[in-house]
């Protein structure tokens, strides 16, 4: 297993270095560099990309280094190696490296959405005790499994009466509705489009109870505090860069999708292609919000259930997480741009 780390770190090192390689000659000498390391396919990078596709970080004395990484888990390997200075991703894939004193920490909110839970239709599946004996497809450390695991100890079911399995995204469809190997599946609204198409249907008290209101962190902007604390001006300056963007998202809907979309295509190879049409649907339904605040402790009581269920070797608190000199000035801005509902 540790060579397997290793191997995926040196991969990840190389990428690194084969972008710094290409882009150091462009630098500009009057703009301070910035590395930051993100997930090329993800919508709930817009702030940040449309930061860096707009000249928002360069107005605000940025250059900034784009570091498309396959996952969250390696935007953690390169933030705890200083190998990238800040990056986006869920917050799970942070939390055992934090809990293992790696230099990360929680700066601002990115995006949110709910999680849903889908079935076959008409398989008697209403309530959320139905699920007793079920079987159930989530990955059980992901933001869906935390939250769905805090709910049925809300509701008081026991978990131990089901099986709670894990595939890859690619066999959800299928393990759902052809093989039926599985009861019901937890996911994201990213999600979701797939699954209604191929016929699945919302688990009805899921809805009524108001689950599907409940919006969680799903990217956040992490940072190494190495970094942090040696640049903190350069740092505040890259979030108001990214709050230009918010505020360009929130007027220039559509011009933010395309730009979105096209950025996805072109860093993809055309791999992923994300509409701009179905994006901007996304944020007109807030089945996905953008933001750039958002309460800590709706993160912090995942990590309760983290802890809770033994994925953290010790309970972290609210500063290990995060790193909260930002918070009053994101708040104000959050209300200013998105209201009081968001």
């Amino acid at each position: 297993m540790k060579k397997i780390y290793l191997l995926v770190g040196l991969v990840v090192l190389f990428i690194i270095g084969l972008f710094f390689f290409q882009k150091s000659k462009n630098i500009d000498s009057n703009l301070i560099p910035i590395r930051i390391g993100y997930s090329v396919d993800s919508v709930s990078n817009v702030s940040v990309i449309v930061a860096y596709e707009k000249g928002y970080f360069q107005h605000h004395g940025i250059f900034p280094q784009m570091i498309a990484l396959k996952s969250g888990s390696e935007v953690m390997q390169a933030l705890a190696a200083g190998q990238i200075d800040l990056g986006t991703g869920s917050f799970t894939n942070f939390m055992q490296a934090i809990a293992k004193e790696a230099p990360i920490r929680v700066i601002a909110a990115s995006a949110s959405s709910p999680s849903f839970i889908f079935i076959r239709p008409n398989e008697n599946l209403n309530k959320l005790t139905d699920l007793s004996g079920k079987t159930i497809l989530v990955n059980p450390s992901g933001i869906n499994g935390l939250f769905f695991q805090a709910v049925m100890k809300k509701e008081e079911i026991d978990l131990s009466k089901m099986e709670l399995v894990n595939f890859e995204k690619a066999y959800q469809v299928i393990a759902l509705m052809d093989k039926k190997v599985v009861d019901a599946v937890v996911v994201s609204e990213q999600d979701a489009e797939v699954l209604i198409k191929a016929g699945a249907v919302l688990l009805s008290e899921w809805e009524t109870k108001g689950y599907t209101e409940k919006f969680l962190p799903r990217n956040s902007i992490v940072i190494n505090t190495k970094f942090l604390d040696q640049q903190e001006t350069i740092v505040e300056n890259f979030l108001d860069a990214v709050v230009d963007a918010h505020r360009f998202i929130k007027t220039n809907s559509v011009e933010a999708a395309n730009i979105l979309s096209k950025h996805i295509k072109d860093g993809s190879d055309g791999a992923v292609i994300r509409l701009p049409e179905e994006i901007v649907q996304q944020w007109k339904n807030k089945e996905v919000i953008n933001m750039i605040w958002q309460d800590p402790d709706i993160t912090m009581e995942l990590v309760r259930k983290a802890t809770e269920i033994g994925l953290l070797e010790k309970e972290l608190t609210l500063q290990k997480i995060f790193d909260l000199r930002f918070e009053n000035k994101l708040k104000v801005v959050q209300k200013e741009i998105y209201g009081e509902t968001n």
